[in-house]
């Protein structure tokens, strides 16, 4: 049986296209989940926004929503809006973006999604913190972390933890992997099927490495802003 397909912020291989739009085509496509990045602006309102900053350079987490959505526009969707799109249609993956609110969002996204099957996935800290807190929660620890500009010290040890991710996943009481790419070509695939550890590729884009994927018997998920390449490979 292929992985199942997760469309990366619910791209549907169309550039340039609204939010709202792009979702609505990624769950008519077939996948089975749509990924969202939730984050919540000054004024409480929990958005849908992947980067830290702005196009403009200002920290997403400092702004109210209507200076998001001043600046970004079809852009940017609320947890409502995206309620309507998805729920009961498709799963659910929640990357959760900053960590001090971990309970709000999950609270937020049980309220409104009520037909969906919902993932959380996030780094070490809030999964913990989720785990704790709602056991019955199914959460990935994401393993990959971006260290451009980390010192050489801090980045050989990370890159240690997460080709050896045993003791992180234990600590963190996470129910899957979410791993990337880079570290799946490597051994970490092997380390999951092992442990019988559920691993979720991300983020796949090419289409030779889409193929591969879509043909690895470890690979639970595969996370990709091309669903549409690899709903080719589904009934291979």
């Amino acid at each position: 049986m292929p992985p199942l397909i997760d469309a990366h912020r619910g791209e549907c291989g169309t550039p340039g296209l609204p939010a709202a739009t792009r979702y609505t085509r990624a769950v008519a496509m077939g996948v089975d989940f749509v990924e969202i990045d939730i984050r919540r602006t000054t004024d409480g309102v929990f958005v849908n926004y992947h980067d830290d900053h702005t196009p403009s350079g200002r920290a997403a987490r400092d702004m109210s929503y209507a200076a998001l959505e001043e600046e970004l526009g079809e852009d940017l969707l609320t947890v409502e809006q995206l309620i309507e799109i998805i729920d009961g249609k498709v799963g659910l993956h929640v990357d959760v973006k900053e960590e001090g609110y971990e309970a709000d969002v999950v609270r937020v996204i049980q309220a409104g999604f009520k037909r969906s099957d919902v993932v959380f996935t996030s780094g070490d800290v809030p999964i913990r913190t989720i785990k704790d807190r709602f056991p019955d929660v199914r959460t990935g620890l994401s393993l990959g972390d971006d260290l451009q500009g980390a010192p050489p010290w801090r980045y050989v040890q990370v890159r240690l933890s997460e080709i050896f991710p045993g003791a992180r996943l234990r600590r963190s009481h996470a129910d899957f992997a979410a791993v990337h790419e880079r570290l799946a070509r490597v051994s970490v695939l092997d380390y999951c099927s092992r442990n019988g550890m559920p691993a979720w590729v991300w983020t796949v884009d090419e289409e030779s490495e889409i193929e591969r994927f879509m043909r690895d018997p470890r690979v639970a998920v595969l996370i990709t802003n091309r669903p549409d390449v690899a709903m080719r490979h589904v009934a291979i």
